[in-house]
């Protein structure tokens, strides 16, 4: 009987199950790199048996660091900011909100998100939580094949580019009211080129808050319920670098309508309770038998 309804405990313990969603570009000597800064390439070092009937290879690649999936650190806009082997690792982790403007992006490829469009967001799913990774999908990661089509010119004048961005207001108010510490877009930057000034770079970088570009199938993001990873390497002295970004989705139990604000977290205190009740049960189970 006890024993009964002890598996019957660890059976509904164990429904909690996560996603993990892959949001980063390959990054190869075609991959769209920023201002046309150099492509990846990759040199082979060695092929062969490293001992007789073991097989190894190495090579070395060398890449710009600003181009396809990557982050910005703070020095990149910023005079004595920190370099990349100084941004922690806490610091690209964060609770996620997906904020969707693919509708507007394809009927405007030089769509600015408004501050209505963040306000309207929190109307429907509460207020963005402190400290937060906001990803915008512009719907854009579907044109990164070609540069003309994701950056609306195949030349290098950035005046000519145009594509869909974050505008003024809506970035400083997610700064400023909201705190967040990670923007990231399925856009070549968040800041327009063709306005004569980058108020993301400009006032996030100084400020200690990431920035992350060129992000692949945003569009498969929840609008919230997620956690957001884009760790760089600590490469010493870089101003950024690529990234491996995904994200983990919680799954939460239903009766769990408590609004945005904290609902990640909650998700995530109650996956690690369910952990150790699991754990408490099977050692329960085992004395019991």
């Amino acid at each position: 009987m006890e024993a009964g309804i002890l598996f019957t405990f660890i059976l509904l313990t164990t429904s909690v199950q996560s996603r993990i969603i892959d949001l980063s570009h390959d990054h190869g000597p075609n991959t769209v790199m920023a201002n046309r800064q150099p492509h990846y390439n990759w040199t082979q070092i060695f092929q062969g048996d490293i001992l007789p009937g073991v097989y190894a290879e190495t090579g070395a690649y060398y890449t710009a660091e600003h181009g396809g999936t990557h982050i910005d650190a703070p020095a990149h806009f910023t005079r004595g900011g920190l370099r990349l082997e100084k941004v922690t690792v806490e610091m690209t982790i964060a609770e996620g909100v997906m904020i969707d403007c693919s509708f507007e992006a394809s009927r405007n490829r030089s769509y600015l998100v408004p501050l209505q469009k963040i306000l309207d967001w929190e109307a429907v799913n509460g207020c963005i939580p402190d400290n937060a990774a906001v990803i915008f999908n512009f719907g854009w990661s579907q044109y990164f094949h070609s540069v003309e089509l994701y950056e609306g010119s195949a030349n290098d004048i950035v005046q000519e580019m145009s594509f869909p961005a974050i505008g003024k207001e809506a970035g400083l108010f997610l700064l400023e009211q909201r705190n967040i510490k990670i923007i990231g877009t399925d856009t070549a930057t968040p800041d327009p080129f063709n306005t004569g000034e980058m108020p993301i770079h400009q006032n996030y970088l100084p400020k200690n808050r990431l920035i992350v570009e060129d992000l692949k199938d945003t569009g498969l993001l929840p609008a919230k319920g997620f956690r957001f990873h884009a760790s760089p390497v600590k490469y010493v002295g870089a101003t950024g670098a690529q990234v491996r970004a995904y994200a983990m989705t919680y799954d939460l139990p239903e009766s769990d309508e408590t609004g945005f604000a904290g609902a990640p977290r909650q998700g995530s205190h109650w996956i690690n309770i369910v952990l150790c009740l699991q754990m408490i049960v099977v050692a329960l189970y085992r004395t019991a038998m």
